[in-house]
């Protein structure tokens, strides 16, 4: 399995850093790092697919994520 992120992401369970903020998932993600079950991989700021939900976004950029995730508009007509 990967899980992708930014480099804060990757720092948090590379390191294991965890506190209040971080709860307590980031032990489950280390030890599952360490076992070489999953990869942690950085993914650049222009390819964060959740900048969708996260932030507010130009329509080329939408139209991109949006692209990228599969979604199309079902009210354009055909």
């Amino acid at each position: 399995m990967r899980l992708y992120g930014h480099t804060a992401v990757i720092h948090i369970v590379e390191n294991d850093v965890c506190n209040k903020r971080t709860k307590h998932n980031c032990h489950i993600v280390h030890k599952k790092l360490e076992d070489k079950i999953v990869v942690v991989k950085h993914v650049s700021s222009g390819h964060q697919l959740a900048d969708l939900l996260t932030k507010p976004l130009d329509k080329t950029r939408v139209d991109f994520i949006c692209d990228k995730l599969g979604m199309y508009d079902v009210y354009v007509p055909a």
